[in-house]
Formats: structure tokens, sequence, C-alpha cells
């Protein structure tokens, strides 16, 4: 099987990245892999492992295209995009060029009502999303929820969608030593993702602010960095929070954090997967979060997305006056397992034919 991949992950030029080897784990599935990466820049190849071609491609004009297929060696059998946007309408143009399969892969809510309202870009984005899904041959999303909305919405077949997230070192994380903080607190609130709207990490500064009047020593730790970090940390100022609250930036390794935080807090207006509650699940913490990605599948705490409603839960939680969450399994026994799956996923799309 030859499969074209489309991205916008430029980490893949990354050695030593993660995503770069996971592209390497990927391309052992398949007789070819290329992978074309779409972003600004001048264009760049490199062969990453004997058969994954990687291969950067600024698509300043509909030229970029026509030049994705002259890249490629030899015939494609699928066609797979990393989003049903931008990269997903590429992804069929160059499909049907091809002749062959399309994979659109489903990684955000696009269903969720504050998924249309974030941008002008979303709007239009949903607008444009049914007619590029139902060219699609099979289509892969990262939770439940989302097959679930696109089977009601697109009246899709179940053989058409597959559930697979990203795959995550289950066994590296359960044996994580806890990471200490330079000060014992009574309780420490762990923040993770990325400081973007999205996210809402405000909300979760005005929820803790609720939670620390009745536990003056708690914490909230922040992981993570973005765009909207500035307006957060000047909240903290407001709040007189500069001894609870600590911003800890990104972190290559965050499975020591959740083995030492009481709670995982997770206030995203939307979410596609949620890594951050699987992660903590499968740490042994519990997770507070809005009704996001797969907050019910890993059996969270949910609460509204007010400050009001996740400061109560915390409280709650904090005196034990919630009922123990249910134990976590995560659902793939090892990664070899999770990689028959994947491939299986393509497979799957071979069999399926276009509507």
């Amino acid at each position: 099987m030859k499969v074209l991949m489309l991205s916008r992950d430029a980490k893949i030029f990354d050695k030593g990245s993660a995503v770069r080897a996971r592209m390497v784990e990927y391309g052992k599935l398949f007789e070819n892999l290329y992978i074309c990466v779409i972003s600004i820049g001048k264009y760049k190849e490199e062969r990453i492992s004997p058969n994954v071609f990687v291969f950067h491609e600024p698509l300043s004009s509909l030229w970029g295209i026509g030049n994705i297929v002259k890249r490629v060696r030899g015939d494609i059998d699928i066609v797979t995009a990393q989003d049903p946007f931008e990269t997903g309408f590429i992804a069929s143009r160059l499909a049907s060029a091809l002749n062959a399969k399309l994979q659109l892969q489903v990684h955000t809510d696009v269903f969720s009502p504050y998924f249309a309202r974030a941008s002008i870009k979303n709007f239009i984005r949903k607008m444009f999303l049914r007619r590029t899904l139902l060219r699609a041959d099979c289509i892969r999303v990262v939770s439940e929820k989302i097959k679930n909305s696109l089977a009601t919405s697109y009246k899709l077949q179940a053989t058409s969608c597959a559930v697979l997230p990203i795959w995550i070192d289950a066994e590296k994380i359960k044996n994580a030593q806890p990471t200490s903080l330079p000060k014992r607190y009574d309780f420490t609130i762990l923040w993770v993702g990325r400081l973007e709207k999205e996210k809402n990490p405000m909300l979760a500064l005005e929820a803790f602010n609720i939670f620390q009047r009745h536990v003056p020593n708690s914490c909230l730790v922040i992981i993570g960095d973005g765009s909207e970090r500035n307006d957060p940390e000047l909240q903290v100022t407001r709040y007189k929070l500069q001894n609870n609250v600590l911003f800890l930036g990104w972190q290559n390794d965050v499975a020591g954090y959740y083995k030492g935080a009481d709670a995982l807090l997770v206030t995203s207006w939307y979410e596609g997967y949620g890594l951050q509650m699987v992660e903590a699940r499968v740490a042994g913490i519990p997770v507070v979060a809005t009704d996001v990605g797969v907050a019910h599948e890993v059996g969270a705490y949910i609460a509204e997305h007010t400050p009001q409603s996740l400061g109560e839960i915390l409280l709650r939680l904090y005196k034990k006056e919630l009922p123990k969450p249910l134990e976590y399994k995560y659902p793939y026994k090892d990664k070899e397992e999770y990689l028959r799956l994947y491939k299986q996923s393509f497979e799957q799309c071979l069999l399926n034919h276009r509507k």
C-alpha cells in the first residue's frame, strides 16, 4: 500500500521530534509513505527512513497540486489529510488526480457550537465542511463523540468512520515519578495545553480564584505556552495569586506533573480528543472538565463553562464530596495493537466506495 499524507506540521523535518519518530513508525506499515508538509517556506525534501519521503510544498498557487503529483514516485493508493478543511480540500483534489482513495481525519470537534463562533475562519470552514467530508472514502476521528455527530449530521455509515486517537505511552505515565513543586500545597491543580482562546485559560484562573478563597494553600500549575499568555499572567496579578499560580511553559515530559498533582482542570471551549484528560486518568488523578472531547469517556467530572460551576466541583472534589471516579483503562494493550488498528483504518478505506 502506497500512501500520500498531507500535514501542516513542519516539526516532521526536526530530527529528534516526536512527530518525526511517529511518521517513521507509520512508514513501516506501508510499502511507501510520502508526506507533504504544507506551510509557508521554500521547497525542501528529505528521506527520513528507507520508505518515508518528506517534502515541503508551499502551495502559493494551484500549481502546487501539480507539483505534488510529480513528487510522488509511482502509484498512490490512498491520500490522507490530517484535517478536513483547507488541507482536506487539497487532498480531495490530489485523490482525484491520482485516482486514489481519500481518507480525511477529524481531530477537533467541528460540531461544537463554540467551534464556528471562535473565528470567521472557523465559520467559513464549517460552511464547506459537509461538501469536503462527503467526498471521502473513509474518515478517521479521535473520539466516539465526533463519530456520533458525523453519523447524526451527515448520515455516514459506521464502516466509513474509524475511531482512533493518537497513541500515548500509558506504561511510561504509570511508572513516572511525581514531580515536586518548590512549595508544599494542600491541593495542586494542573492545567495543560496551548495558551490560546479555544483552550480558555482565563476560565481556569477565574475558577481557581473561586476555589482558592476556600483553600488558600492551593496551587494552579499551568503547563503550556501560546499567544494568549499575557492575559492570564495579568489576571494572576489582579487576583493577587502570584504565590499560588505557576506558569511552567512547554514541558517535554508532563508525566511527572500528572503524578504530582491532585486533579487536572480542562476549560476548553471545544476539543476533538483531549489528550491531557487521557494522560491524567492513566496517571490516576481525577479530571474536572467542560463537556468536551473524551471527558465523558474518561469519567471526568463535567462542569458548565462558568467559573462558578468549575470552582464548585473543584471544591467538592477537595472536600471528598464527589463519588470516586471509576478506574480508567487505556483502550490499547500496546503500541503494536495500536499500529495494527492504524493500518486497518487504511485497509478498510480501500474497500469503501466514495459517495
